[in-house]
């Protein structure tokens, strides 16, 4: 974990350099629109391992604040910077009491989470009844999951400490914790290589980029 917090503290000077790309601006809108899909329009809202906050700041509203929450100092003072409200703390050790939280959810943080199940668990005491968790995860069996296996696997300084999980792997952590998934979606069904961006959003997810799932506590 420690090693994970420092490549991203390493990486927070440029992290945002890809999100102003021509195609990495596409690839935000489309997983931002995923992301809008499945989350409430309104309450208060939490991003674990938000970074630094260009997501929540595309999804806060006036009728949905989002507090950004990440381990990385240096990530999470972006996010602050941005006006955003901002928590130095990680996953499995949330700073809010019980039923805080209208809704939760996590942008490519999955692939670095050492006991997914336990952060999943830490969500839901500190959410409200019958709260949402989304979680957004890149799909190993898609052209974009393997570029980033392959670019782990030559020692890249972030996803080299990157485990990607399928949605039937994701499924299962979430019911560990207590969650049953009700929808999920896929998008970015071109590969990195492609100048143009596959945005729409598919219900079968097979091939997609990433998928995005909802879930909510059973029991």
């Amino acid at each position: 974990m420690r090693d994970t917090v420092r490549a991203f503290d390493s990486a927070a000077g440029g992290y945002d350099d890809w999100y102003r790309h021509p195609q990495g601006a596409k690839v935000l809108k489309a997983e931002l629109d995923a992301v809008e899909r499945l989350i409430p329009s309104r309450g208060l809202g939490l991003e674990i391992g938000a970074g630094t906050g260009v997501f929540a700041q595309g999804l806060t509203d006036l009728d949905r604040v989002i507090v950004c929450l990440d381990p990385s100092l240096e990530m999470i003072s972006r996010a602050a910077g941005r006006g955003l409200p901002s928590v130095a703390a990680a996953g499995d050790k949330l700073p809010f009491r019980g039923g805080a939280l209208d809704f939760t959810y996590m942008v490519a943080v999955l692939e670095f989470l050492g006991d997914p199940a336990a952060v999943f668990k830490e969500v839901r005491a500190a959410a409200k009844a019958c709260s949402p968790i989304t979680v957004m995860f890149i799909n190993p069996e898609s052209a974009w999951g393997r570029f980033y296996v392959e670019i782990g696997s030559r020692g890249d300084p972030v996803f080299r400490h990157a485990r990607l999980r399928s949605l039937g792997e994701a499924e299962a952590l979430l019911g560990e914790a207590g969650y049953a998934v009700e929808e999920a979606l896929g998008t970015l069904t071109t590969g990195p290589m492609e100048a143009d961006v596959g945005a729409e959003l598919r219900t079968r997810c097979e091939g997609c980029g990433v998928i995005a799932v909802r879930a909510r506590p059973v029991g």
